[in-house]
């Protein structure tokens, strides 16, 4: 098992982790119709765009990018940096690897935050065991039509 910098030859990989990992980890919290439609056309652009700023990790295991992270400057005022997605392939889920992809992704930022649906246990559990703790702000989110209530977590 591998963690490394993202590389752009990585891009439809890791569209293909965000695309897949939506699929099963947003099922039951978003339309169904909205996660069969993700595509990962749609998501390649994204990846080929935001991989060469150096702030996508991915995690291999068996040569095959099996999960990603992208940590880097806040889009807050009020806090230096985020970690905007840590996802992986169900398949890959529960191997130990998120945490150190988390750590990797999060190197030498300070005061970041995070946001997650208020709903996923699993992930909430995750991030507070990264250090994150709730920090008292909310907000709703409309995602694929449908309105999903969100929580940050901070860690300083």
């Amino acid at each position: 098992m591998t963690i490394r910098k993202a590389v752009l030859s990585d891009a439809p990989a890791v569209a293909a982790v965000h695309v897949r990992s939506w699929q099963t980890t947003y099922r039951g919290h978003m339309p169904d119709s909205f996660l069969d439609n993700l595509s990962l056309e749609a998501r390649l652009p994204l990846w080929q765009r935001d991989i060469p700023s150096g702030y996508v990790w991915v995690a291999l295991a068996d040569d095959e990018v099996v999960g990603f992270a992208c940590a880097g400057p806040s889009h807050e005022p009020d806090a230096a940096s985020e970690l905007y997605a840590i996802y992986f392939l169900q398949s890959a889920q529960g191997t130990g690897l998120a945490s150190p992809l988390a750590h990797a992704a999060l190197e030498g930022f300070t005061d970041t935050t995070l946001w997650v649906l208020t709903d996923n246990k699993r992930a909430r559990r995750f991030y507070e065991r990264l250090g994150f703790v709730l920090d008292g702000t909310t907000r709703q989110e409309t995602i694929g039509g449908a309105v999903v209530d969100e929580v940050r977590y901070r860690r300083s």
